[in-house]
């Protein structure tokens, strides 16, 4: 079981990663391109079917991640590598709650100006940045768990 979790912990956080670089690299660039009021017309009728993509492959990374804390030696190495997996996605998650959902809500209201599209945009953008990185640091410190603990260094 405790394989199967460790599998499930770098799969998810690194499709965590895979999903938010999708948004930063695809979606982002064509938000800008296709003007304000085309990116708000998207935006409202599509982006909630890229909610399910971002649960699913964080929700498995996370609980798996501090399962795997749970069950690890305490003050070991991957125990540390556990909780700072976990540590990431939550980080992750707080920029969402505080800066994207927030901003989300603007965006599905069909009442912003272009000029107000344009700014929030901006700073949307620039926080998803820092969703990137921290999947990618939960990505990276679930790979280096699971290879401390295959290597059989504890």
């Amino acid at each position: 079981m405790k394989d199967i979790m460790k599998y499930i912990a770098i799969a998810g956080s690194s499709a965590f990663f895979g999903v938010m670089l999708t948004i930063g690299a695809g979606l982002i660039p064509f938000f800008y391109l296709a003007g304000p009021t085309a990116f708000e017309q998207w935006f409202s009728a599509y982006f909630v079917f890229l909610l399910p993509g971002v649960l699913l492959t964080s929700l498995p990374a996370l609980f798996s991640s501090l399962t795997l804390m749970r069950r690890s030696a305490k003050s070991s190495l991957v125990r540390v590598l556990w909780r700072n997996t976990a540590i990431s996605i939550a980080v992750v998650y707080a920029i969402t709650s505080v800066i994207h959902l927030p901003l989300n809500i603007l965006f599905w209201s069909m009442e912003l100006s272009d000029e107000v599209i344009i700014q929030n945009l901006g700073f949307w953008s620039a926080a998803h940045l820092l969703r990137l990185a921290g999947a990618l640091v939960a990505s990276y410190f679930a790979f280096k768990a699971v290879s401390i603990s295959s290597s059989g260094k504890k």
